[in-house]
């Protein structure tokens, strides 16, 4: 036997690159567990290497290797322990033989087939792989009898009532003792890692929301309890669900489905909940904080930068990450320093500069606070770039459209920010755009600074009766007048709302 060096293609990373197999937290097995030693005997197998693949989050990652010893037999042995979680064993040309767990005493044996059949699998020594091999029996023994019964299903479906509901009634009986059997599955060895990988597949049970005492009931009462027991059958506290596949799935339900496109504050709520759970286990939480911070910082969900702010202020910058050097924590600090002061509902900070004139006559300059309409879009530009000159000819669509339907319900604030002041004027001149230029080396502030400017075009537009910002990254020029629609609907919900309170 020799560990694997070299990446298969439909590994994505060896396992030995991530930090957290590395680490070992509350949820590992207490028990010190000396080295590793699986064998596999496989009836029929023509391979003459054998390989070993963790599950981690939507990936199979290599973690070693076996030879067959001329007898159809694969030796897994080593003097350190496996990392605990869900494995798959993988044939020579790729295709999975066998799903297994490792978890507590590895020493033990597996008999398999390259057919498949779990009906003919066998395992010694391994009471919990003994255990997820009944299941496994179990689970195909209902998909024959299911697949039976629907052939019957199909074929009475137009003729007999009564036949149909017979074998409708036969799948109902499969499912409900597949139901049971599970159940019992779970309440029979609740700490095996497999009865904890399949009470995470439970769906959680919504109660009916309570009466009023005006006998009205609260329409949100249902989703709002599913979003907090949405975590409710996963032990948050053991890092080895990191390697279910379970995980992962609701990972990716929980926070881009469920809570996706909620309002940041809502979110945070729950990002918060969810994290609190984790902090019985380093491991965990180093590995929810990373991960929500990495999928909240590269969304491009308008407000979900404040998400990744408020994660990063409420742990990293809080000294809680014990893994972050002081050159890491230096960049999260610049980078939340740079985002928060132009976070959605943020009063955006004023802007005074000159028109084209380029006077320093402070008192003839422009103030994006001084405009008419409700709505102020701030548009950074630099003429001599293409990206900037077609967004441009997009903005003024939008805005000559609306103008002559008489509709349009923002101004236009547009800070060109070329140095060099007579190409700028030119430039400004020959595209006579319908809205206020500014520019100029000349400003009451570092706007640069002071809006996180990291490259041009940028947008932002804020409320002309609040000052608060609105939106704060670029969108669509077309999809304008229909985010300021929303926007209205919105704020309009939230007031009504408000008033019933």
């Amino acid at each position: 036997m020799r560990k694997i060096g070299i990446l298969l293609l439909f590994f994505v990373v060896l396992l030995s690159s991530n930090p957290l197999l590395a680490q070992r937290g509350k949820g590992a097995n207490k028990n010190k567990v000396k080295g590793h030693q699986i064998a596999f005997k496989i009836d029929g197998a023509q391979d003459s290497i054998i390989y070993l693949a963790i599950h981690y989050r939507e990936k199979l990652m290599l973690r070693d290797s076996a030879r067959n010893d001329g007898r159809n037999a694969f030796l897994f042995k080593g003097d350190e322990p496996y990392q605990e979680g869900l494995y798959t064993l993988v044939s020579q040309d790729r295709r999975p033989y066998l799903n297994f767990i490792i978890d507590g005493s590895q020493e033990f044996t597996y008999f398999i087939d390259t057919v498949g059949d779990v009906r003919n699998f066998n395992v010694k020594n391994s009471p919990q792989n003994e255990e997820m091999l009944r299941f496994q029996r179990k689970t195909v023994y209902a998909q024959m009898q299911i697949k039976e019964y629907q052939e019957m299903i199909n074929k009475y479906k137009e003729t007999d009532e009564d036949s149909l509901e017979f074998y409708n009634q036969k799948v109902r009986d499969v499912n409900n003792e597949m139901e049971q059997f599970i159940t019992e599955l779970i309440d029979k060895n609740p700490t095996f890692l497999f009865s904890k990988l399949q009470k995470s597949y439970r769906q959680i049970e919504v109660p009916d929301p309570p009466v009023r005492a005006d006998g009205t009931i609260d329409s949100n009462y249902q989703a709002a309890y599913y979003r907090t027991h949405y975590w409710d059958n996963f032990d948050l506290t053991d890092n080895r669900f990191i390697y279910l596949p379970s995980l992962e799935r609701a990972m990716n339900e929980y926070f881009k489905q469920i809570l996706w496109l909620h309002e940041p504050d809502t979110i945070n709520h729950y990002v918060d909940m969810v994290i609190q759970k984790t902090e019985g286990d380093s491991v965990m939480y180093r590995y929810f904080v990373e991960r929500l911070s990495y999928i909240f910082e590269t969304s491009k969900i308008i407000g979900h930068d404040a998400v990744f702010v408020h994660i990063a202020n409420e742990n990293q910058l809080k000294g809680k990450c014990y893994w972050i050097d002081e050159e890491l924590l230096g960049r999260y600090k610049r980078r939340v320093k740079g985002l928060e002061p132009t976070l959605i509902g943020k009063i955006a900070p004023e802007i005074i500069m000159p028109d084209t004139s380029f006077t320093t006559d402070f008192n003839q300059w422009h103030s994006s606070y001084n405009m008419k309409k409700p709505y102020v879009i701030l548009w950074f530009y630099d003429p001599a770039c293409h990206t900037c000159k077609t967004e441009s000819e997009h903005l003024r669509a939008v805005y000559d459209s609306l103008e002559a339907i008489g509709q349009r319900n923002f101004d236009v604030y547009a800070i060109g920010s070329d140095s060099d002041t007579e190409r700028l004027k030119k430039y400004i001149k020959e595209k006579n755009y319908p809205w206020l230029n500014v520019g100029g080396n000349s400003a009451n502030i570092d706007y640069i600074a002071a809006f996180n400017i990291i490259g041009n075009p940028t947008m932002f537009i804020f409320d002309n009766k609040t000052r608060k910002i609105i939106l704060n990254k670029r969108i669509e020029m077309s999809a304008i007048p229909i985010f300021l629609e929303q926007h209205e609907k919105i704020e309009k919900m939230k007031q009504e709302r408000m008033e019933k309170q």
